[in-house]
C-alpha cells in the first residue's frame, strides 16, 4: 500500500530542486507540466472531470502519473495501445517510484488473449497433428509454459504478436469457459485479476476499459467499480474504440473460429466417453462443414455487388442473390445451434460452443432487418466478411455506463482541440461539464520547424496528383539525405509513390513490406531511409534526433466520404439543421493532421520540416482551421529556404 504524505503537492517534486531533478538525469523544470499536474491533482480530490491537450514536450505521463500515486483510493489508467501500457508500466512507472520515493503496488492488466489459456494450450497438443507448419511455435509456447510466472504472451521473444499460434492458445470472450474450466485455478488470467483487484494503481487499455464498462466481465466486475480516480491518455482514441462495444459484430472468422473449436472439442469428448454415437458425430461435423460452405457462398454474393471495403449494409442487402444467401446461412447456423444444443452437456467446452452457436444466430438475425437506429455496414475481404451494427451516438450509452462510478475521470492526449476548442471531442462523450485545459508544448517550434507549403498544379482528386506529390518531394529527400516520413491518406497512393520511388537513390520502407517494429527499426539504421506509410503511421510513431528531418503529408486527412459511420453522421447533423463538413468533418481532420505533424518535433533539439502538400490549405477557406490549429512552425512557400534550412539540419 501507499506510504506517501497523501497531503504532498504536486509542484513540490517538479520543481527545479525537487525529488525528481535530483533523481532524474535530464529532468527539465517545465511550467506546463507543473500546471497540468496541480490540475490532476486538483480533479481528483474534488472528484471532478478534466479534459487536457498537452503539446509534445510537456511530459504529461508524469504530469498524471504522480498526482495518481500520490491520490487516496485504487487509480485505473488506461492507454490506447499494449505498447503504451507497457511502456508505462516498465519504465516511466518505476522511474517515477524510485526519484519520488514514493511506494506503491501497481499491477499491469490485458486482455484475455494477452495470456496463455492452460485448457487450450492442452487441447491444442492434441490437435496439433492437423497444423504441422505450427510444430515450432508450439513448442518454444510448451517450453514458456512452465516457467511463466504471467502467462502474459509479450514474454515469447522468440515469436511475434501475430504468430499464428496465438488464437490457439489464449482464450477470448467467446470461447473462456470461465468457472466451468477444468484449468480454472491455474489461469492465468484469472490470477491477473486478482492482482489488479488487490493494487492501488493498475494500467491497462481502452479496450480492456471499454469492455469492463459496457460488457461487465473482462474485469469479473470487481476492478472498475473499486476505483477512485480514471486517467485516460491517448483519449482521443477512445471516441474510435466505444461504437464497437455500444454495437454487435458478426464475421467469417468468429464462425471459423468456432467451427475450429468445435472440433477440437468433440475429439476430446469422444475419448473421454463413448455416449456419443459415430452417428451423431459425423452430423455435427456434416453441419459445421455446410456451414463453412455457406460462410464462403455468403462472400460470393457480397463480392458480385461491391468491392473490398465497407459499404453501408441495407444498400447491398438489397440485393436478392445477397438477402437469400444470409437467409440461408442463418438457416445451417441455427441446424449447428440444435445439433450442439443436443450434446452440449458433454463437456464444458461443447457447452460453451453451443452458447456461441447461439449467440451467432441472434446477431444474424439483426441484419435480416435494417434500423435507423444503428449503422449497419459490411466489410469484405478476401473470403471473409464482417458485418456491423454500430450505434452512431455514444454520449448518451457511455455517460449512461459511467455514471455508476462517482469519482474523477481525467482525459489527455496531445491531440484533443481543434483551434483551441475542444468540443469536437467533448461532444462525442458528452463531457460537456468537464474543465478544459490547454497545455502548450516548451519547445520554440518557430526556430526548430519549418511548414512549407508547395504550390501544387493538381488538386487531389485530379488524376496525377501523386505523382506530381513524387515530384516536388526530390529535392526535399535530397536536401534531407532521406531521413524522411511520407504520410498517405490512402493505400492506392502509397503503392503509387512506392512505384515511383523504387528506383531512386534512397533506401524505401514501405508499410506492409514488414511489421510497423521492423520498418522503424531499418528506419533508424540507415541513413539515407524514407518510409512510406499510410494511418498506422501518422501516430504513436516515435523517431528522436536527425534521423527524421523531413514529414511530407500528400493531403488533408478527411475521411474517406465512402465510409458508411461518415456518411451516417453527417445525414444526422444535417437532418438536425447543422453543416455536417463544418461541425465534424473539419475538426476531425484538424485532429488526425495534427497527430502526423506531431511525428516531426519529438525532443527540444530536433530540428525538421513539415511538408502540407494539399494546395487546399491554402486556396480553400476552411485552411485556415487547420493552420491555427498547428504548433507555431515558422510558415514559406519558397522551396530554397527550405532546402537550405535543411542542409543546414545535415
Amino acid at each position: 500500500m501507499r506510504q506517501a504524505s497523501r497531503c504532498a503537492a504536486v509542484q513540490d517534486y517538479f520543481s527545479p530542486r525537487g525529488r525528481l531533478a535530483r533523481n532524474i538525469d535530464g529532468f527539465k523544470h517545465r511550467p506546463q507540466q507543473i500546471a497540468m499536474a496541480q490540475a490532476v491533482q486538483q480533479a481528483i480530490e474534488d472528484s471532478a472531470t478534466l479534459v487536457v491537450e498537452a503539446g509534445t514536450g510537456v511530459g504529461k505521463t508524469f504530469a498524471y502519473l504522480l498526482p495518481a500515486m500520490l491520490a487516496v483510493g485504487k487509480v485505473v489508467i488506461s492507454t490506447g495501445t499494449r505498447h503504451l501500457q507497457d511502456q508505462l508500466f516498465y519504465t516511466d512507472l518505476p522511474v517515477l517510484q524510485h526519484a519520488a520515493a514514493l511506494t506503491l503496488t501497481a499491477a499491469l492488466l490485458k486482455g484475455r488473449a494477452n495470456y496463455l489459456c492452460v485448457y487450450r494450450c492442452r487441447r491444442f497438443a492434441q490437435a496439433l497433428a492437423d497444423y504441422p507448419q505450427l510444430n515450432h511455435a508450439y513448442s518454444a509456447v510448451s517450453d514458456w509454459s512452465q516457467l511463466t510466472q504471467t502467462g502474459d504472451i509479450a514474454e515469447v521473444d522468440q515469436l511475434s504478436e501475430q504468430s499464428p499460434i496465438w488464437p490457439h492458445v489464449t482464450s477470448t470472450r467467446d470461447n473462456c469457459l470461465g468457472s466451468e474450466c477444468p484449468d480454472y485455478r491455474q489461469c492465468h488470467v484469472l490470477k491477473a485479476r486478482k492482482r489488479a483487484q488487490d493494487a492501488d494503481l493498475v494500467v491497462i487499455n481502452h479496450h480492456l476499459l471499454c469492455a469492463d464498462l459496457v460488457l461487465k466481465e473482462e474485469g469479473f466486475g470487481e476492478l472498475l467499480p473499486s476505483a477512485a480516480v480514471f486517467i485516460l491518455d491517448e483519449a482521443h482514441q477512445l471516441t474510435d474504440v466505444l461504437p464497437d462495444f455500444f454495437g454487435s459484430h458478426i464475421s467469417s472468422r468468429r464462425i471459423q473460429d468456432l467451427v475450429a473449436d468445435i472440433s477440437k472439442e468433440q475429439l476430446q469428448a469422444g475419448a473421454q466417453s463413448d455416449a456419443r454415437s459415430e452417428a451423431d458425430t459425423g452430423a455435427l461435423s456434416r453441419t459445421y462443414y455446410a456451414l463453412l460452405e455457406r460462410v464462403e457462398k455468403f462472400c460470393m454474393a457480397l463480392a458480385g455487388h461491391m468491392q473490398d471495403g465497407r459499404q453501408l449494409w441495407p444498400q447491398v442487402m438489397a440485393h436478392k442473390d445477397v438477402h437469400n444467401a444470409l437467409q440461408k446461412l442463418i438457416a445451417c447456423a441455427l441446424q449447428l445451434t440444435e445439433k450442439l444444443q443436443a450434446i452440449s452437456d458433454a463437456s464444458p467446452g461443447l457447452a460453451q460452443c453451443y452458447r456461441r452457436a447461439s449467440e451467432i444466430n441472434g446477431v444474424l438475425d439483426e441484419f435480416t432487418v435494417s434500423s435507423n437506429k444503428v449503422v449497419q455496414s459490411v466489410e469484405l475481404g478476401r473470403r471473409h466478411f464482417r458485418l456491423s451494427s454500430l450505434p452512431l451516438n455514444v454520449a448518451a450509452p457511455y455517460q449512461k455506463a459511467i455514471q455508476e462510478y462517482q469519482c474523477s475521470w481525467i482525459y489527455t492526449s496531445a491531440t484533443l482541440s481543434a483551434e483551441q476548442r475542444f468540443d469536437h471531442f467533448t461532444d462525442q462523450l458528452g463531457l460537456q461539464d468537464a474543465e478544459c485545459m490547454l497545455c502548450d508544448s516548451p519547445y520554440d517550434y518557430a526556430s526548430q520547424a519549418r511548414i512549407y507549403l508547395p504550390a501544387l498544379k493538381k488538386q487531389p482528386n485530379q488524376p496525377g496528383y501523386t505523382e506530381e506529390v513524387v515530384k516536388v518531394s526530390l529535392p526535399l529527400l535530397n536536401a534531407s539525405q532521406g531521413n524522411a516520413f511520407m504520410l498517405f491518406t490512402s493505400h492506392k497512393a502509397l503503392g503509387t509513390a512506392a512505384d515511383l520511388l523504387k528506383d531512386s537513390r534512397f533506401n524505401i520502407l514501405v508499410q506492409g513490406a514488414a511489421a510497423k517494429r521492423e520498418l522503424l527499426k531499418q528506419f533508424h539504421r540507415t541513413e539515407d531511409s524514407v518510409l512510406l506509410g499510410t494511418q498506422s503511421f501518422w501516430q504513436g510513431v516515435d523517431v528522436r534526433g536527425r534521423r527524421l528531418r523531413l514529414v511530407i503529408i500528400d493531403k488533408l486527412p478527411f475521411a474517406s466520404p465512402a465510409d458508411p459511420m461518415l456518411q451516417a453522421r453527417c445525414r444526422l447533423l444535417a437532418e438536425d439543421g447543422r453543416n455536417p463538413f463544418m461541425v465534424y468533418q473539419i475538426p476531425q481532420a484538424v485532429l488526425n493532421l495534427k497527430q502526423g505533424v506531431g511525428r516531426l518535433i519529438r525532443g527540444e533539439h530536433d530540428k525538421g520540416v513539415v511538408v502540407l502538400m494539399d494546395p487546399r490549405i491554402t486556396s480553400k477557406s476552411y485552411g485556415r482551421s487547420f493552420l491555427t490549429s498547428l504548433p507555431p512552425m515558422t510558415l514559406t512557400g519558397n522551396e530554397a529556404e527550405i532546402t537550405a534550412f535543411l542542409h543546414t539540419i545535415s
